[in-house]
């Protein structure tokens, strides 16, 4: 039954990170920086994943010391490093450019996951990736809009995009080392606002919540709920029935998400690549959930044809 419902909780919790943009936007408008941002959010979450933790899982606090690196890797190398590699990339380069960069990550994931955990290279997931790369790029509107060209731009949005990759990386890691998605969660929150806290000005949030402690603080509330602690627990709880290249393709639909989001909320409305880009990761991961013998006849008739 799980192996059936795992698939659509990475791909609700690609949808939630999806929406990542509409809290930034707004936290924006009220002075906090790009850094300040991710700091709330990570601070956030591990509190409130904390707070659910002592009160139903304390056994879940449990971890040997010496596997710290784990939670390092998911907490500082890949939420926070990422974040900020990220948002460097965006002030070098266009929109289209960082956001078609970071869809490179599932090719790092199936990369590293053959090499590091003897993932099986399909060529289901391969023609998986080829669609949701080629989708996430028309939807990013690469081929629309003037690309303002970096060399170090390209280099720290690669970076970024293999952040990005690592989080399922640790994660595998720390899975096969018996540790469940809470345990994950929690301790990557915990060392995410650790390392953010040494690099954020504070002062912009406390001036921010003094203005407006209920509505603000609701705001950050929600920011931290719907793109951090949901989406984690739901793609690392995913983890568990779903292999580590498969889970990066799926969660790979957040590019859509925040187009939909855009149309609906902004009035921003798609363009026909956008829409075809859209329907290409849709066909990902369509083909990703396919019975097994489906798949397999899908690779059969492409051997045929060719």
């Amino acid at each position: 039954m799980f192996n059936k419902i795992a698939p659509l909780a990475i791909v609700i919790a690609g949808c939630m990170w999806g929406s990542v943009g509409l809290f930034v936007r707004y936290l924006e408008s009220h002075g906090l920086s790009s850094i300040a941002i991710v700091e709330t959010r990570m601070l956030g979450a591990f509190i409130i994943a904390l707070i659910g933790v002592l009160i139903f899982r304390r056994d879940a606090l449990k971890i040997k010391l010496k596997d710290c690196w784990y939670f390092i890797g998911t907490g500082i190398v890949s939420m926070l490093l990422f974040n900020y590699l990220y948002n460097q990339t965006v002030s070098l380069v266009t929109l289209s450019l960082a956001a078609t960069l970071l869809c490179t990550a599932p090719i790092f994931v199936l990369l590293m996951s053959a090499i590091l955990f003897r993932e099986k290279m399909t060529s289901i997931k391969l023609m998986a990736v080829t669609l949701a790369v080629i989708g996430c790029v028309l939807v990013s509107g690469l081929f629309e809009n003037a690309i303002a060209f970096s060399l170090a731009g390209i280099l720290l949005g690669m970076a970024a995009s293999f952040g990005y990759a690592l989080y399922s990386i640790f994660t595998r890691f720390a899975m096969n080392k018996g540790y469940d998605s809470l345990t994950i969660n929690v301790y990557s929150f915990l060392f995410a606002s650790l390392g953010g806290a040494i690099f954020t000005d504070f002062g912009s949030i406390t001036l921010a919540l003094k203005e407006s402690p209920v509505y603000f603080g609701s705001f950050l509330l929600l920011h931290a709920v719907i793109a951090s602690v949901a989406p984690y627990l739901l793609f690392t709880w995913g983890m568990k029935y779903v292999d580590t290249g498969r889970a990066s393709i799926l969660s790979s639909c957040e590019p859509v998400a925040a187009t939909l989001f855009g149309l609906f909320i902004y009035q921003e409305v798609p363009t026909l690549f956008a829409i075809i880009g859209i329907l290409l990761v849709l066909g990902a991961i369509t083909l990703l959930n396919l019975p097994r013998k489906q798949a397999v006849l899908v690779q059969s008739q492409q051997y045929h044809e060719q």
